[in-house]
């Protein structure tokens, strides 16, 4: 009896411990999968948007800055709201990485299901559908010739 007594005031106390980390507060928008709460950087989790100096090609061939209209549609789905992130780990620059929602809008699933970034299927499955409707339906960058932001950034920085 005793010891199911002590087992349970143990699970008990690591329930509480095991709560995800969370930050909640006005973003500023640095990039179309990263934003700052506060003082703590966050990257989307899940998503990869291209980097603000990348340039894709509209349907004429000209070059269009996709970094900047991906963070300009982040900022958009955003708002004036308050943004609640729920961290998953942190990623090797140390940012967290989490899911954000604005009000009850998931960013990390608009920004891929509007065609504004790609998915990320290690890091979250899920999200692959969404971005084949996107595709299907060319919206952000798949109306445009683009290069995927990975590939871009070993290419560019």
């Amino acid at each position: 009896m005793m010891a199911g007594l002590v087992l349970a005031m143990g699970l008990v106390a690591t329930s509480s411990v095991v709560e995800a980390q969370q930050i909640k507060g006005r973003p500023s928008v640095t990039s179309g999968d990263t934003l700052t709460v506060g003082r703590e950087a966050v990257r989307l989790s899940g998503i990869d948007a291209p980097e603000l100096d990348q340039y894709c090609e509209n349907e004429f061939g000209r070059p269009y800055q996709c970094g900047i209209q991906a963070m300009d549609a982040l900022r958009e789905l955003i708002g004036r709201n308050d943004v609640v992130c729920v961290s998953e780990g942190s990623d090797e620059e140390g940012r967290m990485v989490a899911t954000c929602y604005a009000g009850d809008m998931n960013l990390n699933t608009r920004m891929v299901r509007t065609g504004w970034a790609v998915a990320l299927p290690d890091e979250r499955p899920d999200y692959a559908p969404l971005e084949g409707m996107a595709k299907r339906e060319k919206l952000g960058i798949w109306g445009l010739k683009f290069e995927h932001p990975a590939e871009w950034r070993q290419q560019n920085q």
